[in-house]
C-alpha cells in the first residue's frame, strides 16, 4: 500500500506539470493573438511551457534501480547513517541519479557520502549537482547526481597581436555545458585593432544574432566553433568562412576545411559542418588566420600539418605555444596579423580501467 501511495503521488505530480505547462502555453497563444504588437511576454510564457514539458519528459524517462542495485544501495547508506526515501534512474549518453534521503536521526552526514555511494553501487564516476545541499539532515531532501564524462578536455591557448598592435581582434570561448558537452569557438574580425575586436567580441557573445536581426559592420567576421560530445567522443565542427581545424591523430594530422565566406560578406549566411569520431589521445587544433598567414608558399595548411606532426609536447598548453612559436619563425618572430591557437587535448578515462 505504502509504494501504491508513493507511485500515486508521483503520477499526480506530474500530471499537475503537465496541466501546468497546457495552461502556460494556451495563454501565451491567446495573449499573442489580442496583442500582436507584444511578443516578448508571449515568448516567455511559451518558454515557461517549454521547460515544463522538459520536466516532465525527463521525470517520465526515470525508472528505478532493478531489485539488487537498490537494496544494495539502501543497505550502505543505512550502514552511514542515511535512510533513502526514493530513488530514480535517468538513463542517457549520461545517466543522472535523483536520490531523496535524510538521516536516520538527528545530526548531519555529508552529502559527499552519499555521492560515492552512488559511485560505488552503480560502477561508475557521479558529480554532485551544484544546488545539491552539502549536508543531509533529518529532513528528506532530493540530491542529483550526474555520470562523469567518459572523455575529459583539457584546453591551452597561444596568442599574439599584429604588430603594432595593443588589441587584438581574434576572440575565443570556452565553455562546459551540463549536458556533457563542451562548446570551443574562435572568431576572427578582418582587420586588427579595437574594431576588429569589438566585431569579433559580439559574434562570440550573439552567435550570429546580430546579423540575423539584420545588424551590419563594416568588417566580415569569420566564425570556428567546435562543440565536442564528451560521452560520446564526437565533435561537430562549424565554419563561418574560418580556416581549417587540424586533428592529430596517433600518426597523422587529418585537416577539416571550410568553403564558405565570412559572416557579413553575403546576405544569407551559410556554414559548414562536419562531424569526426575522438580516441585517446588526440588533439584538436583551431588556429585564427594570422597563424597561417605568417607561413610562407601556396601550401600553408600542409606547412602546418608538418608543423603539427614535428611537435612532441603533450601538454595542450606547450602545443599551442610551440605552433604559434613555428609560425612566427616563418616572418622574423612577427605577427603577419592576430593570432590565436586553441589546443584541446582528448583523454578518455575507461583505457586501462
Amino acid at each position: 500500500m505504502k509504494n501504491t501511495y508513493k507511485d500515486a503521488g508521483y503520477t499526480y505530480t506530474i500530471n499537475r506539470l503537465k496541466e501546468t505547462a497546457r495552461t502556460f502555453r494556451n495563454l501565451g497563444d491567446a495573449y499573442g493573438e489580442t496583442n500582436q504588437k507584444q511578443t516578448g511576454f508571449k515568448r516567455q510564457l511559451i518558454l515557461a511551457a517549454d521547460i515544463l514539458e522538459e520536466c516532465v519528459a525527463m521525470n517520465l524517462d526515470a525508472k528505478s534501480p532493478d531489485k539488487q542495485e537498490r537494496r544494495e544501495f539502501e543497505r550502505k547508506c543505512m550502514a552511514m547513517g542515511i535512510s533513502v526515501k526514493d530513488i530514480k534512474l535517468v538513463d542517457g549518453k549520461r545517466r543522472e541519479i535523483l536520490v531523496t534521503a535524510k538521516t536516520f536521526m538527528k545530526g548531519c552526514v555529508s552529502e559527499r557520502v552519499l555521492r560515492e555511494t552512488v559511485s560505488s553501487v552503480f560502477k561508475a564516476k557521479f558529480f554532485s549537482n551544484q544546488d545539491n545541499r552539502v549536508i543531509i539532515n533529518e529532513e528528506p531532501d532530493q540530491y542529483v547526481f550526474y555520470q562523469e564524462n567518459r572523455f575529459r578536455i583539457l584546453s591551452g591557448m597561444a596568442r599574439k597581436c599584429k604588430e603594432e598592435e595593443n588589441t587584438s581582434g581574434d576572440n575565443f570561448l570556452l565553455k562546459k555545458l551540463n549536458c556533457g558537452k563542451m562548446v570551443a569557438a574562435i572568431a576572427d574580425g578582418c582587420g586588427s585593432g579595437k574594431r576588429a575586436f569589438a566585431e569579433s567580441r559580439m559574434v562570440i557573445d550573439l552567435i550570429n544574432s546580430a546579423y540575423i536581426a539584420g545588424t551590419t559592420f563594416n568588417n566580415p567576421v569569420t566564425m570556428d566553433m567546435s562543440i565536442i560530445d564528451c560521452q560520446a567522443g564526437v565533435i561537430n565542427c562549424i565554419k563561418l568562412g574560418a580556416v581549417s581545424t587540424f586533428i592529430k591523430r596517433d600518426n597523422w594530422v587529418e585537416i577539416i576545411k571550410s568553403t564558405t565566406l565570412p559572416m557579413g560578406v553575403l546576405e544569407q549566411v551559410d556554414y559548414d559542418c562536419t562531424t569526426k569520431k575522438l580516441y585517446d589521445g588526440n588533439y584538436i587544433i583551431m588556429i585564427s588566420d594570422g597563424v597561417l598567414d605568417n607561413l610562407s608558399g601556396i601550401n600553408k595548411e600542409e606547412q602546418m600539418v608538418e608543423i603539427i606532426n614535428n611537435i612532441n609536447v603533450k601538454k595542450p598548453a606547450g602545443i599551442a605555444k610551440k605552433i604559434l612559436e613555428e609560425s612566427l619563425k616563418n616572418n622574423n618572430m612577427e605577427a603577419f596579423d592576430d593570432c590565436t591557437v586553441m589546443v584541446l587535448g582528448v583523454f578518455d578515462t575507461y583505457v586501462n580501467v
